[in-house]
């Protein structure tokens, strides 16, 4: 009996060891498994290459492979040449067919390519994995790929730092990932706050890429979530207006806050930051800020200044502050009877509201949308003073009426429309209003 239960013990250990040993070959063997379908997929791979006569038919030919062809794809990315011939002597790799290599495997199924991302984000991928994997992110992926590319990006070390060349392919795969997918962009601040605050500075450079009026929200918005980041981002909403991008009054407001700030360096970029806005609202804080102990406080207030009013006054922060308590004494007294004989006033009367209105440059939106009331009028003499009178102002207010002006009949309207969208816009289009149009 005793001997009995000794020969089944046995028998249960014997069938435990198999147990045990045959679940330490299967990674084994799962690697072999694997090797052998990379080094046929390469085959198939040098093949296609080889026997294609046209781009076009190795396109065909690479989609048809099976999902096995993704990894042989990649490595010819990252090696940046194909696997041995059928005959064993190497292939060259030509741009041409290291674009189509690109593109065949960038329209595999999404679910393929990313599936073997993030094994290979398992690993411990080499430089020039990551910058490829990177790429290929950046040409298919959508919001839902942030935090794959964060990985494929990162370091296992926590401390380590980030390659120069990663940080400008994380940027720029990003900005594609941001530009293609609308809803990543209103969730960059989710981005921020799960990522690693190591890439914070590369996710704000790719936000800034995106020209929308949400991007510039967006922006706006990671202002005082790190304090470490502010600079960056000010100095990138700073840059919006010369991008392109439109800029909502609720940004202007969130950079004007700065202006109050306890930090130099801070209050310096913000007063920079709302003279490139061209923020009127700004006007008031900027003129109090004239005798402030900081110089780089003052030199960007003075530059400020200088963008927004569009007068050269330099340092002299006495004529600043007596410049800007005249402006608002008119704005107070005179302005609104001046802007009403612009917008209703003909003849000599409105030359006279427009020659008077010029002198003033103090809020200056407001003055031009006067003038954009006048450029649906018959007279074509005043339409063309009005366009005019924009380009000095340099207000955007008016753009889509100095666009309908590039269809009048009057080669004076139609010059002066378009010198003053040049001065505005900063863009150097041609004389017709389809090219303006958008």
């Amino acid at each position: 009996m005793t001997r009995g239960k000794g020969t089944a013990r046995r028998i249960a250990l014997s069938a435990l060891a198999l147990l045990v040993a045959a679940s330490l070959a299967a990674p084994a063997g799962a690697q072999r498994s694997r090797a052998s379908s990379t080094s046929e997929s390469s085959v198939t791979l040098a093949r296609a290459v080889e026997e294609s006569r046209t781009p076009v038919e190795l396109r065909r030919r690479l989609a048809a492979a099976g999902p096995e062809i993704v990894p042989a794809l990649f490595r010819c990315l990252v090696d940046d040449r194909l696997p041995a011939g059928t005959d064993g002597a190497p292939i060259a790799l030509t741009d041409e067919t290291r674009t189509v290599l690109f593109e065949s495997l960038c329209e595999r199924p999404r679910r393929e390519v990313t599936a073997f991302l993030e094994e290979l984000a398992t690993r411990t991928p080499t430089v020039p994995e990551r910058l490829a994997a990177q790429r290929v992110v950046g040409r298919i992926g959508a919001a839902d790929h942030a935090r794959l590319l964060v990985r494929l990006t990162l370091e296992a070390d926590a401390g380590a730092p980030i390659a120069a060349e990663l940080r400008t392919g994380f940027t720029e795969a990003m900005s594609a990932v941001l530009m293609r997918d609308g809803a990543a962009v209103g969730r960059t601040r989710e981005f921020l706050g799960e990522g690693s605050p190591r890439l914070a500075g590369p996710l704000v450079d790719a936000l800034a890429t995106v020209t929308t009026e949400e991007a510039t929200r967006a922006l706006s918005g990671l202002l005082g979530r790190s304090p470490a980041l502010d600079p960056l981002i000010l100095a990138r909403l700073a840059e919006r207006r010369r991008v392109g991008a439109r800029v909502d009054p609720g940004t202007a407001e969130a950079v004007r806050r700065y202006l109050d700030h306890g930090d130099p360096a801070l209050i310096s970029a913000a007063a920079h930051a709302s003279g490139e806005l061209r923020d009127d609202e700004a006007v008031e804080a900027l003129v109090q800020l004239v005798d402030h102990p900081d110089e780089r406080v003052r030199t960007s207030v003075f530059g400020a200044l200088e963008k927004v009013t569009g007068y050269a006054f330099g340092a002299d922060a006495a004529r600043w502050t007596s410049w800007y308590q005249a402006e608002m004494r008119w704005w107070e007294e005179e302005a609104e009877a001046l802007l009403v004989r612009i917008e209703r006033g003909h003849g000599a009367e409105f030359t006279r509201a427009a020659r008077e209105a010029m002198e003033h440059r103090l809020f200056r939106d407001r003055i031009a949308e006067a003038f954009a009331q006048a450029l649906r009028r018959s007279n074509l003499e005043e339409v063309r003073l009005s366009c005019r009178a924009l380009e000095l102002l340099g207000s955007s207010t008016a753009v889509r009426g100095l666009v309908e002006c590039l269809q009048s009949d009057s080669p004076a309207v139609r010059e002066a429309a378009w010198q003053a969208l040049r001065a505005i816009t900063g863009d150097d289009l041609p004389m017709e209003s389809d090219s303006w149009s958008g």
